[in-house]
Order: C-alpha cells, then sequence, then structure tokens
C-alpha cells in the first residue's frame, strides 16, 4: 500500500459539522447508522489494511466551497467507520501522521465528490 483513495458521490458525502443534519446536531444513534452506511460504502471500495502510519489529504470538489473547520468535520464519519472495520489502527495523530485538506469549486454536480487519499509515511 502506497496510496489508497476512497471516493464519495452525493447522496453517499459523509456529513458535515453544521446544518441541520450536521454531525453536532443529530443524535448518537442516528450517527451510529451513519457511520454504519460509510461501513458498507468503504467496504464496497474494495479497501485494504493500513498498517502504517500515513498522511491524508482530503480534496472537496463541490459547487460551493465550505469553511475549513466544517469540511474537517467530514474525516470523523470515514475515520471512525475505518477504524470500526479494523481496517485503520485508530485515527489518531499518531497513525494520521499530516493531515491536509484542498478545495476545487466544480461547475457541475456530476463532478462533485470528496476524495481521502491515504499515502504511506
Amino acid at each position: 500500500m502506497d496510496e489508497i483513495k476512497l471516493v464519495f458521490r452525493p447522496p453517499d458525502l459523509p456529513p458535515t459539522l453544521n446544518g441541520k443534519k450536521g454531525l453536532l446536531r443529530i443524535h448518537w444513534s442516528k450517527r451510529e447508522r451513519i457511520k454504519k452506511k460509510f461501513m458498507w460504502l468503504i467496504k464496497m471500495q474494495k479497501t485494504p489494511k493500513i498498517s502504517s502510519k500515513v498522511n491524508l489529504v482530503l480534496f472537496n470538489y463541490a459547487v460551493h466551497l465550505m469553511d475549513w473547520d466544517n469540511l474537517a468535520g467530514r474525516l470523523k464519519i470515514v475515520g471512525d467507520a475505518m477504524v470500526g472495520l479494523g481496517l485503520l489502527e485508530d485515527d489518531s495523530p499518531e497513525f494520521i501522521v499530516d493531515f491536509d485538506m484542498k478545495q476545487e469549486k466544480v461547475h457541475k454536480m456530476k463532478d462533485v465528490r470528496i476524495e481521502f487519499i491515504f499515502t504511506k509515511v
């Protein structure tokens, strides 16, 4: 494993922190259901186990760019799902040693997606 890429497209984008359906406002049981959904989506991408420390870059391709703090919240469900599947030992800084985010504005909904790229350190 030198690089693992996870790609999510609408309607299966990881939730953000804000908004009516944001992670800050939903009940813990709803958050668990969302995590299980993402565990399934990650399994469907045939994601291999990550057995080393990694750098992570989150790429957001969106019609409307997001605040950085809200965008970072998208890692919560994906990180927890990967740990829950045993694909990532932990989502702490001990294992994800560097975390970066990039955004690009797209003009068509067909181009909207979010990518998580894990690169071996």
